[in-house]
């Protein structure tokens, strides 16, 4: 089941005939170098086809432990919308697309464009037309690149922009065809020539189907298919968020699928499973299967990383239940497995998870697996021994994490929904860097000699500042005896309109006060707080009355942000879902002049209106009350929380 836009996290769009006009790239004068694909470029998700997400040991590059801050930001490049996937960086070029389905060619060095091509729209996205990455490799003699957008498979050339051919997946399907390509192409050499992978999935629908499709590299023509749910009833419950890996050695392809969330009764034999098919003719080799039947949300939705240890060659990859799994990959027999986390479910007895690992994990030379978990108990980074499964690290970093993490060297790099880039040091999880963003860093980052190269963009659709807020980064380290680039903090927030009414109003809190339940978090040892909100509907009002919170050192997790940055404030914070740092800050708890001393409230009708609804109130411990909206900088675990039903309509 999809558990994220993004997450997890994640990824988008297209559909069409040849010929549009739409598809026509525009394309500036400079042209990119013609050198082959090297070891040492970033051309796909996870670096190669293995999806170690990791830069070769032998490459050149001054960036570690030691030096990595003293990153500083080379150039951005304002995208047209939300950008979630993973810039491939080849030669002197980066490549990348938006969720309004246009990929674009960067200069890497100055950033600038050197052609854009407009993906038509397919009507059935989840999040955007292009939410994942592409990969880039020489075929015949040509630079290609290839992507997914919507439900077609597309091939251009890496020099000018200029379509070589299209894929489409169910081309009979119609506008309400729910197939989408959420997941990144992998480039390998098959029996019978170049190959491109990718999985597809239908969105849980009844009536379709998803899988895996192999497409002849050069001609576009289809090779061989894989439906997990062919001849098992029901349909689209095997959905594949997860971006294929491939042994070609061996000739095998490996991914990971989701489920219907529906009922046991919806389980089928591929239903959250790791599943391995032969490279040659897509025939299944073997599946592992975690779970029995139930009804919870435990997608593989990550890229299974393939690495040794101990002599054993192992797939490994992490699940939305917060456990990591290494398995034979042979025989598909389990090694090991680790609990980092709890899923993260989204409410008390609830099913749908937005936890767990969604984005992929990496894997160092030296045999330590680093990767983020999203909402949950512990919203952290993981260091994992490959050999044992055994967690020697963790750091909390308060935000969720369905970005990539990505290595070089002896630091991993990834982002998180607070706007944070951060770097950490692989044996220890110590965070040497960290660089403020222009929106939550969903994508993961490509590395390429002491240049690292990110994206980012607010995730809920909808909102008019996402798209100045999205984009490409170029960080690198100072050449000797030139300056450093500079770190440039993230642009001022827009001033945003306000509420003046919400609808609709027949729930409670709305037009009477109602006590506030800690659904989400237990209270502190020997705290008793009481709580109670007023919503009300025209004009627009938010109103918080407390007692007995005591101070909000007491909520916090040690070593996580907002208790290392001494959050000292209670804010109310309306958002779209748990956790969602795309809401709006509405008013900060002060002491009353009420008789009790611990007495805390705060009204306001300065609602900002972010263009989506409201469906969550929390109570969060924050560092920084002056930076929002949009965002709580340092915020931490959910104090508590009032989920409204139906969602409240600003009404601007």
């Amino acid at each position: 089941m999809r558990g994220t836009l993004v997450v997890l996290v994640v990824l988008a769009v297209l559909a069409a005939a040849c010929g549009s006009d739409a598809a026509a790239p525009v394309a500036p004068d400079d042209g990119p170098d013609t050198a082959a694909v090297g070891d040492c470029d970033w051309p796909m998700w996870g670096q190669s086809p293995e999806r170690r997400f990791a830069a070769p040991t032998d490459c050149p590059t001054n960036l570690s432990s030691e030096t990595v801050g003293d990153l500083g930001r080379a150039w951005f490049f304002n995208t047209d919308d939300v950008v979630t996937a993973t810039p491939a960086v080849v030669g002197d070029s980066v490549y990348v697309g938006d969720w309004t389905g246009r990929f674009y060619a960067l200069d890497r060095d100055e950033g600038e464009l050197r052609w854009s091509f407009d993906a038509e729209h397919h009507e059935q996205v989840y999040a955007g037309q292009i939410v994942s990455s592409a990969a880039v490799a020489d075929v015949d003699g040509v630079r290609i690149v290839y992507f997914g957008a919507g439900k077609t498979l597309y091939a251009l050339d890496a020099a000018t922009g200029e379509e070589r051919w299209r894929h489409e997946l169910n081309p009979d399907g119609g506008d309400d065809d729910p197939t989408e390509i959420e997941t990144s192409p992998v480039v390998a050499e098959g029996p019978d020539g170049p190959v491109v992978l990718v999985g597809y999935d239908v969105h849980n629908a009844p009536s379709a189907r998803s899988g895996v499709v192999a497409v002849d590299a050069t001609s576009g023509d289809e090779v061989w298919t894989f439906d997990p749910d062919k001849g098992h009833p029901p349909s689209g419950c095997a959905d594949v968020w997860s971006s294929p890996s491939v042994d070609v050695e061996r000739g095998l392809v490996f991914f990971g699928t989701g489920n219907c969330n529906t009922s046991p009764e919806g389980w089928t034999r591929f239903s959250d499973a790791l599943v391995a098919l032969s490279l040659e003719d897509g025939a299944l080799a073997w599946r592992y299967q975690p779970h029995g039947p139930n009804n919870d949300d435990l997608d593989f939705a990550g890229s299974p990383n393939l690495f040794a240890a101990d002599g054993v060659d192992l797939v490994g990859l992490g699940n939305k239940d917060g456990h990591y799994y290494a398995v034979d990959r042979a025989t598909g027999e389990l090694v090991w497995e680790v609990e980092a986390t709890q899923p993260g479910l989204n409410e008390p007895g609830g099913n749908f998870s937005t936890g767990g690992f969604i984005g992929p994990t990496a894997v160092s030379d030296d045999g330590t697996i680093v990767g983020g978990t999203a909402v949950g108990p512990c919203p952290c980074l993981h260091g994992i021994d490959a050999a044992t499964g055994e967690i020697v690290w963790q750091q909390d970093v308060a935000a969720p994490t369905y970005a990539a993490t990505s290595i070089v060297g002896d630091v991993a790099f990834t982002g998180g929904t607070d706007f944070t880039l951060r770097a950490v040091e692989v044996a220890t999880g110590e965070v040497r860097w960290e660089q403020e963003m222009d929106g939550p860093v969903a994508g993961g980052v490509a590395v390429q000699g002491d240049d690292v190269f990110a994206v980012a963009g607010l995730r809920e659709p909808g909102q008019d500042t996402r798209a100045e807020n999205s984009g490409v980064y170029r960080f690198t380290l100072p050449t000797d005896g030139a300056p450093a680039p500079t770190t440039t903090e993230a642009a001022p927030s827009t001033t945003l309109p306000t509420v003046t009414a919400f609808a609709p109003t027949d729930q409670p809190c709305v037009g009477a006060p109602c006590p506030l339940e800690f659904s989400i978090k237990e209270p502190p040892a020997g705290i008793e707080p009481t709580l109670t909100l007023e919503i009300t509907a025209d004009p627009a009002s938010v109103t918080v009355s407390a007692s007995g919170l005591g101070p909000p050192e007491g909520w916090l997790r040690p070593g996580s942000p907002a208790a290392d940055a001494g959050a000292g404030d209670f804010a109310v914070f309306l958002s779209k879902g748990v956790d969602d740092p795309n809401g709006a800050l509405v008013c900060v708890l002060e002491p009353t002049v009420d008789s009790d001393p611990e007495a805390l409230a705060c009204t306001t009708e300065a609602i900002p209106d972010l263009g989506s609804d409201f469906d969550r109130l929390s109570v969060l411990a924050v560092n920084d009350t002056t930076a929002l909206p949009p965002i709580a900088e340092g915020y931490d675990r959910l104090v508590d929380t009032h989920a409204f039903d139906p969602a409240l309509a600003p009404v601007p």
